[in-house]
């Protein structure tokens, strides 16, 4: 990322480009976009219930975990310039999370069990930079591309490229941007169930908007930031979506909304729609991970989105889930001052598009910024914690998720599933354990395990696919 400053800015890694450049920016966005995007979007809160819940759809520590070697984080955390081994390794690491929620029952009707997967799209390319041709490789991956909305969370994956010699070879770009990449991978996971509960649910309210989640590519510049190195990745992408078209399918989508969504597109809008304007929102995630980061709003059009984030932060605290148990806590990662100007980074040729944006970065940067101690040392735990339950939180009531199991049909929440569900998991243990070797893959039971047996193992899972698969049960004998 980059901008164009006084060179004191500039020793600050703050670099911003004049008012005038975004405001002509903004103002062709709005002629591109203003018939078919809203720059709000209306949810309502979670209850104080479902905020605290927030924290036992999935454990983060096998995406982002410091100390274990064998996590998301710790794999990623490699020199990986475009067009190398390490690029593809890291790249086969984000593929490995998506293909691990592919759908659980290929040969069942996917509207009423088992898990809906996520289309994926590699966007390969070969770009000009000044150390010659690359070929570089986007990330798409997206829970209902029949949606007519999407809500896309993004980062790059790249490091930046230092020559040999240099001594900076070994840079591993830990919060740029290696850490927001992890936190996007935690939110696929802890959200994919209640986003296949939302996909089964038909076309409703909110449901034409999907999530869909970008791995850019080439981000960094090879030698200075310029208009022609840099961005490689999300130009390349933010073109070949402004010259091609958005054609739902049914086929693209296992749930029965996507033939209701497809007729329903935008409105005001007419004729064939570019995949480019089916972008409701973009939230772009760089250099975070280091303690105590200051996120400023960039955007007037995105303001309340920023104090949505803001807001998700403050309940998650008062929740007592913002941060892990052995955590001290930390202030408050956003700032309600102004920020003049903005920062060159991958949103930029879809701002150009109209798209509306809120740019998560620091300002200042981390003093790690291009230096080879933007390693693991970098990064606080703690923080990338919260920064995984705020995500989460956001996301899930921006797209009006159900992040209690579908147990609130039932009158159960939370722990509270407890008697009803490990009742009834003693009268049907067989249908349990059938259900459970198929959708979760516990090999490790057997008909010989009592419903304590069952409860242990299961307290051990994501309880959202716990109470989910208990419900099953319930449902089952009433």
């Amino acid at each position: 990322m980059s901008t164009h400053t006084s060179p004191l800015r500039r020793a600050n890694a703050l670099r911003t480009t004049s008012y005038l450049t975004l405001l002509l920016l903004l103002l062709a966005g709005l002629c591109t976009g203003h018939a078919i995007r809203s720059k709000t979007r209306n949810y309502p809160r979670f209850p104080a219930s479902d905020v605290a819940s927030i924290s036992s759809l999935s454990d983060p520590a096998p995406h982002i975990s410091l100390t274990d070697r064998k996590s998301f984080l710790s794999r990623i955390l490699i020199p990986r310039p475009p067009d190398t081994p390490n690029s593809l390794s890291v790249r086969n690491s984000i593929l490995s999370i998506f293909q691990s929620l592919t759908p659980s029952f290929p040969n069942a009707n996917p509207t009423k069990t088992g898990k809906l997967g996520w289309h994926t799209l590699q966007h390969s390319f070969i770009a000009s930079t000044p150390e010659g041709d690359k070929n570089m490789t986007n990330l798409i991956f997206t829970k209902n591309p029949s949606a007519p909305r999407k809500l896309i969370i993004a980062a790059h994956y790249d490091s930046k490229f230092f020559p040999r010699g240099s001594g900076m070879e070994r840079f591993v770009g830990a919060t740029d941007s290696a850490a927001p990449c992890a936190f996007i991978v935690d939110l696929a996971v802890a959200l994919d169930d209640a986003l296949d509960r939302r996909e089964r649910g038909g076309a409703g309210k909110g449901r034409d908007t999907t999530l869909q989640l970008v791995f850019f590519d080439g981000e960094e510049a090879y030698r200075q930031w310029t208009s022609t190195d840099s961005i490689y990745g999300s130009s390349e992408l933010a073109k070949h979506w402004g010259e091609t078209y958005w054609n739902p399918s049914p086929s693209t989508s296992s749930s029965k909304s996507s033939r209701n969504l497809e007729a329903r597109r935008f409105k005001n809008s007419y004729g064939p729609v570019q995949h480019i304007q089916t972008i409701e929102h973009m939230v772009l995630l760089d250099l975070l991970g280091a303690p105590n980061p200051t996120i400023p709003s960039y955007y007037d059009s995105t303001k309340w989105l920023h104090t949505a984030f803001t807001d998700a932060e403050k309940r998650l605290a008062k929740a007592g889930v913002l941060w892990p148990k052995a955590s001290k806590g930390g202030e408050s990662f956003f700032s309600n001052k102004k920020a003049w100007g903005g920062i060159e980074d991958d949103h930029l040729p879809f701002l150009r598009n109209g798209v509306p944006i809120l740019h998560v970065i620091p300002s200042p940067f981390p003093n790690v910024w291009h230096k080879l101690s933007d390693n693991r040392e970098a990064l606080d735990y703690g923080t990338m914690y919260a920064w995984c339950m705020i995500l989460r939180l956001v996301v899930a009531e921006y797209l009006e998720l159900d992040v209690g199991g579908g147990m609130r049909k039932k009158g159960l929440r939370g722990d509270e599933v407890g008697a009803e569900g490990f009742d009834s998991i003693g009268k049907f243990k067989s249908k349990w354990l059938k259900w459970g070797r198929v959708e979760l893959g516990m090999n490790v039971l057997s008909a010989s395990s009592s419903p304590l047996d069952i409860y242990t193992k299961c307290r051990h899972m994501p309880k959202v696919r716990a109470f989910h698969l208990m419900s099953k049960c319930v449902n089952e004998r009433d």
